[in-house]
């Protein structure tokens, strides 16, 4: 069951000028089950997801006014909202996760963080590797008999000419 909105739209003497405003007065509260995610932004344990599915019983409908009278002084900090590595997993266990399956989540996602990390170290390195790499193809399009086009030839010149490639940097 989706929530009213209500939509309202005047148009005052002008016709280029339309107002619209969108107003919602209940807010429905869903408890998504949990799963094991692969998200790798996760330093200790297993990384806890939401998935699809819910339970329509056990969902909540409030009036919106109630709900924010509820909610005037219930910001928590960044530091409340994490969960301790040891609560996720007895979530995911209680969710039917296996021991195991937590494990090489674990694991899996520890590679993708080590690979990240030795991603973000060889940044440094990407104008370098571009710079050769256009090297590279500068020089391929100038050595007689190749070509720009895989899979094309070039004419084989009849009398060689010599060829004279000069490379520099730009600091030098």
């Amino acid at each position: 069951m989706m929530s009213p909105i209500h939509e309202s739209c005047s148009q005052d003497t002008d016709p280029t000028s339309l107002t619209r405003r969108i107003s919602f007065d209940v807010v429905e509260i869903r408890e998504y089950n949990r799963i094991l995610s692969d998200n790798p932004a996760t330093t200790n344990g297993p990384p806890v997801g939401l998935g699809w599915e819910y339970s329509p019983e056990d969902t909540v409908r409030i009036d919106l006014e109630t709900y924010e009278s509820y909610q005037c002084n219930a910001r928590r900090s960044k530091r409340q909202l994490a969960i301790p590595s040891e609560v996720r997993q007895e979530m995911l266990l209680a969710e039917g996760y296996s021991f195991g399956e937590i494990a090489k989540t674990v694991r899996e996602i520890r590679k993708i963080r080590e690979r990240r990390n030795i991603s973000f170290h060889h940044m440094k390195y990407d104008p370098i590797a571009e710079r050769v790499e256009t090297l590279k193809r500068g020089v391929k399009g100038i050595i007689p008999g190749k070509s720009l086009i895989p899979g094309m030839k070039r004419k084989k010149l009849e009398s060689p000419a010599p060829v004279l490639v000069q490379v520099t940097s730009k600091g030098a």
